[in-house]
């Protein structure tokens, strides 16, 4: 059982991913990380398990080089390192982007990053 973002555009993407995690900090219940590096064609394992066990919603993100993005309407905050972070962390090197809301609906899913 895994969760899965692929890739099927033309171009290497970076992704990111957040998911519920009750008292991840002290005023926060959500998870975020990234950047997993997806080269077109591949798939990465984002995580392992049956993320319906974790919560349905998940939140996804992801662009590439040439300016296309994979994003909605909810906002949050992330920085351009590698990172793993309760959702209400962020540092001087962060920035605002917007994500896509997904349903899983089975214990092997996979997110796919479309032209």
């Amino acid at each position: 059982m895994a969760l899965r973002f692929k890739n099927n555009y033309e171009r290497e993407i970076w992704a990111m991913v957040e998911r519920y995690q009750p008292n991840c900090s002290a005023s926060s219940n959500w998870f975020k990380e990234g950047w997993w590096k997806i080269a077109p064609g591949q798939s990465v394992v984002v995580y392992s398990g049956d993320a319906r066990a974790v919560n349905p919603i998940w939140y996804g993100y992801a662009y590439a080089g040439d300016g296309m993005e994979w994003r909605d309407k909810y906002q949050e905050v992330v920085p351009n390192h590698i990172f793993e972070w309760c959702s209400n962390v962020s540092d001087s090197n962060s920035r605002t982007i917007h994500m896509v809301e997904f349903t899983v609906t089975a214990p092997n899913y996979t997110l796919n990053f479309n032209p």
